[in-house]
């Protein structure tokens, strides 16, 4: 098995400051300032690039270079709905195909979420709600499916940042939510699984689009 190149570890680097906000949407990157960062060629910079774009990360535009992406409003919306009926069907087919083992470890990850509404930790919160869906997604047995969401999620990432919950005070919200999920996936009821996670998925979507508008 190969190791991990120079060109994925500044993938990596790039992407999880991409995702964490530390570089910001329509911000150019700079392949030389990169390239001095790492400490690198201009040959693995270029590859790490690739990486991005083909993750959907960034874009390259005519003297603009390669910047990180900058959606609209409407384009957000329309990744959000696409978003809510996969991430819905996920749940639908995880409520009839999980084992009693995943049932059992989704509900332990619910229970652990708890404590950080308690005590309004939301990094720890946010980090606990990717591995519930996680969770979810891997138990529909959809390797497809998995993959549409996993990348929609990554492009909606950066408008996805753990403070978004204080902002929209979404925590004991999104747990309640979760609580309608879980409790439908444990019980194989597909319909209601299907429900719970598009309404949750709905209302985190409309929650963020309601705060970026009031931002503009």
């Amino acid at each position: 098995m190969a190791g991990i190149t120079i060109s994925d570890k500044i993938y990596n680097q790039l992407c999880s400051a991409i995702i964490s906000g530390e570089i910001k949407p329509g911000q150019r990157l700079e392949e030389q300032d990169i390239a001095d960062k790492y400490g690198a060629s201009r040959t693995p910079i270029r590859e790490a690039f690739r990486l991005l774009h083909n993750s959907g990360l960034v874009e390259s535009k005519a003297h603009k270079g390669v910047t990180v992406i900058e959606l609209n409003i409407e384009q957000l919306a329309d990744m959000y709905e696409a978003l809510a009926e996969l991430e819905a069907l996920c749940a639908g087919l995880s409520a009839t195909r999980m084992s009693v083992v995943e049932r059992k470890q989704l509900q332990r990850l619910h229970e652990q979420s708890k404590l950080a509404v308690e005590v309004e930790d939301i990094e720890t919160f946010a980090s606990i709600n990717n591995q519930i869906h996680s969770a979810i997604h891997m138990g529909s047995r959809n390797t497809t499916l998995e993959q549409s969401i996993s990348t929609l999620r990554k492009r909606l990432s950066l408008y996805r940042q753990p403070w978004l919950f204080k902002k929209r005070d979404r925590l004991e919200t999104s747990f309640a939510e979760h609580q309608q999920l879980v409790d439908a996936v444990i019980s194989g009821n597909q319909e209601q699984a299907t429900l719970a996670m598009k309404n949750h998925i709905s209302n985190t979507s409309m929650g963020t689009l309601d705060y970026l508008m009031a931002q503009k």
